[in-house]
């Protein structure tokens, strides 16, 4: 069975962009498969897909390929990107999305217009650039043929916490659809009997599940995706603290 071509814009579904981008794959890869990761990444919220990336990227087949539509820069010079890291392979524009990737890229290669693509718009790469090369790829197109290697590409650097004495000082990666909000301090980052703060609002001992505590209270746990969550049981932790990414977060001994 053939892996998957998996989506991942900032596109959203009340406009035509993301269907348009599944007919060009399909009319030159009718086989194709295609997983909708998401297109409701704020827009041109570059951090936001990278974290969706990392979060995400270990759950799929081996081979998957990931195309990320998060381009601020589109028509302008800068480049699109094939990247491969040991399981999978991207395509991406070189603005940093694959920068939080948990693997490390062994090979990457600059997408060079070819004769078998559209006539190109200024807007609309997904369609004119992403879509074509991704079906070809599922055609069994050499990443090869698609131009040069790159060796350095645009930098975006994972936020890594940063330890202080017996604590640790970390930061919101992202707010989820809940309210809640994803930080970048992994359970192994947080030693126990620690209490985290948000700014100076003490949360508490870290829990296990969402029901430790009383309807309509903060809890701080480990997600699903194994990074400490600020969350209130019942509501919206964005809402009722006004969070938003980047602002601080800390594990207190």
């Amino acid at each position: 069975m053939k892996a998957p071509i998996v989506l991942l814009t900032d596109f959203g579904t009340r406009d035509h962009y993301v269907g348009v981008m599944k007919g060009m794959i399909l009319a030159q890869a009718p086989g194709a498969r295609i997983v909708d990761l998401c297109h409701e990444v704020p827009p041109q919220d570059v951090r936001a897909g990278a974290y969706l990336l990392r979060v995400s990227v270990p759950y799929f087949p081996r081979g998957s390929l990931f195309v990320a539509v998060v381009d601020p820069g589109v028509g302008s010079a800068r480049r699109i990107l094939w990247a491969r890291t040991a399981r999978q392979q991207f395509l991406a524009p070189d603005n940093g999305i694959l920068g939080w990737l948990e693997e490390p890229v062994l090979d990457r290669r600059e997408v060079v217009r070819r004769p078998w693509m559209p006539e190109l718009s200024a807007t609309f790469h997904g369609r004119d650039v992403f879509a074509p090369v991704a079906a070809r790829l599922a055609r069994g197109l050499s990443p090869l043929r698609l131009g040069p290697r790159v060796r350095e590409a645009a930098c975006l650097p994972f936020p890594e916490p940063i330890r202080r004495g017996g604590g640790v000082r970390g930061e919101i990666l992202a707010i989820d659809r809940f309210g809640n909000a994803a930080t970048n301090l992994r359970a192994t980052d947080i030693r126990s009997p620690a209490r985290i703060f948000f700014f100076r609002r003490d949360l508490g001992a870290v829990r296990s599940h969402y029901a430790a505590v009383p309807q309509g209270s903060p809890v701080a746990l480990i997600g699903s995706s194994g990074l400490l969550e600020l969350s209130v049981r019942g509501g919206s932790f964005a809402r009722r603290f006004g969070a938003s990414p980047g602002d601080p977060v800390e594990s207190r001994a």
